[in-house]
């Protein structure tokens, strides 16, 4: 699903984002990145988004060579992704059906199939039965679902989730992550960032950790140990 050959991230003023960076990430897997501050998590996701382009080395994500895309390749790229971030960036104005079909309403999904996929992906999350809710009406776990289902409904390859659990109770932070698995086994490649070790060190699954730019350790079963 996504392989890294030497990339290598320079921004001006000789700061460095990523260096020389190489791995791979199987369809199918999930995967934690992780690291201090600074260490290039950002960047990476960033990178991955194509909203940043490598100083060098070689990106492939689900069949796009990233140094050979067109520009007007991108947009076909990002549908392949789904994105949940710690903020949420939901729609405050907006019922949680209204959230979740705006993703479709970019692609042009017509009414009736969006209506289907809409409500399966909220019952996919737990919230089939608040549709006409807003935002502010829900718990910080209930509107990460909400992200959820948006990042999901277009049936992205690939989820990359930002500091998910970050706003979150410790309780609804294992919720998020127990959905993020079973979202991994029906077949979506799953990458989470984040800080938190003790979600990382109970699930026991493949730990990327960057320092400085570069992979410090990578291994399935990890820990966060840096």
């Amino acid at each position: 699903m996504i392989t890294l050959q030497n990339v290598t991230k320079e921004y001006q003023k000789g700061s460095i984002g990523l260096d020389n960076v190489s791995l791979e990430v199987d369809k199918g897997e999930f995967a934690f990145i992780v690291g201090k501050s600074g260490s290039g998590k950002t960047t990476l996701i960033k990178l991955l988004l194509k909203e940043l382009e490598a100083t060098s080395g070689d990106i492939v994500v689900n069949g796009y060579h990233y140094q050979k895309m067109k520009r007007r390749q991108i947009p076909y790229l990002r549908r392949q992704i789904g994105v949940v971030f710690q903020d949420f960036r939901l729609l405050r104005d907006r019922s949680i059906y209204e959230n979740v079909a705006f993703a479709q309403q970019v692609i042009e999904v017509p009414k009736r199939a969006m209506k289907r996929q809409v409500q399966n992906v909220l019952e996919l999350v737990g919230l089939g039965n608040r549709l006409r809710a807003l935002p502010d009406e829900l718990s910080g776990g209930e509107q990460q679902r909400v992200a959820i289902a948006r990042a999901l409904v277009n049936h992205p390859a690939l989820l990359l989730a930002d500091e998910p659990t970050g706003n979150l109770d410790p309780q609804n932070a294992q919720e998020i992550m127990d959905l993020l698995v079973e979202i991994q086994k029906r077949g979506t490649t799953v990458i989470v960032v984040t800080h938190n070790k003790e979600i990382v060190n109970h699930m026991g699954k493949r730990v990327i950790a960057l320092n400085e730019g570069a992979v410090h350790h990578d291994e399935k079963g990890g820990t966060y140990d840096i």
